[in-house]
């Protein structure tokens, strides 16, 4: 087909369709006797596919990545969200600022224009001190869960073509897209851009040996969660105890509510329901925790 019909078929204006080929989102193919542009219905998908990220306001260069498969998807489509979540905390702070400006009822000779452009430029809260708390524990428990995870292999990986292969397969049953970068007993692959490094060990569970396979981030500056240094770390502590917390709070509200001596059988219950909530912590932590395949 030609731009026209290309144009009609997609909803994106020949216009349009002629800028994002000069921008390399798309090469069609030429006719050779006139050199005229034909359209393919591979074409066409892949305009509706602009059409529907540009209307997300997702910019043209993250498209073209997109298109030519070194970005993928869900991670171009998380980057946007974040781009779009800043954006609407400053139409929020300035809808705020134009409110406060009407309510005041002054003239431009007696506003403090200084102080007024020293507010705007000033980092906009970030919704306060709760909202801020819990957009940060996000960001440091997705670098956690790419920092390290574990599988569980279908095979008792003795070579390095097995392990090779049991990489692979996880990938497959994941939906994830590895490459293999170095081979052996403790291989290394490629997963979203991050390098990672696998090795295989030993848990057991109930005196019963059952083989896992580690994968941790080679570089653990690559997935590095943006967030202040010591909020970071209380933030791994809460991340790493909320489980017990969790069990300890729900066992204590379901004990007191026995009609039972406080001393020694709420007590001892109590404490019991603590070393339970502990010991879950501990054993998620050591062996299963960020599990993908759990």
């Amino acid at each position: 087909m030609n731009i026209k019909q290309a144009a009609e078929t997609s909803g994106v204006s020949a216009r349009n369709i002629r800028y994002y080929e000069q921008a390399g989102l798309l090469t069609p193919a030429r006719n050779p006797e006139n050199e005229y542009r034909i359209y393919s219905q591979t074409d066409v998908r892949a305009l509706k596919l602009i059409r529907m990220l540009r209307t997300l306001d997702m910019p043209v260069e993250e498209i073209g990545t997109v298109l030519n498969g070194t970005l993928p998807l869900a991670e171009a489509a998380e980057r946007q969200r974040q781009r779009l979540e800043a954006e609407q905390q400053k139409l929020a702070a300035a809808e705020s600022f134009c409110r406060e400006l009407a309510d005041g009822g002054k003239s431009t000779d007696a506003l403090d224009v200084d102080a007024c452009l020293a507010r705007m430029s000033a980092p906009a809260p970030a919704g306060g001190w709760f909202t801020g708390w819990v957009q940060d524990y996000r960001k440091m428990a997705a670098a956690e869960h790419k920092r390290q995870f574990t599988f569980t292999p279908d095979t008792a990986i003795a070579t390095p073509q097995e392990f090779t292969a049991e990489l692979l397969a996880w990938a497959a049953n994941c939906g994830e897209e590895i490459v293999i970068t170095h081979e052996g007993m403790t291989p290394r692959f490629m997963l979203d851009g991050i390098e990672y490094r696998a090795v295989r060990y030993s848990s057991h569970v109930r005196n019963i040996p059952i083989l896992r396979v580690r994968c941790e981030v080679c570089d653990p500056a690559a997935v590095q969660a943006d967030v202040e240094p010591r909020r970071l770390r209380r933030q791994k502590f809460v991340h790493e105890v909320l489980p017990a917390a969790v069990l300890i709070v729900a066992a204590v509200a379901w004990v007191i509510t026995w009609d039972v001596p406080v001393w020694p059988d709420k007590t001892v219950m109590c404490i019991a329901a603590a070393a339970i909530g502990v010991a879950g912590t501990v054993r998620a932590w050591w062996l299963y925790w960020n599990d993908k395949d759990e």
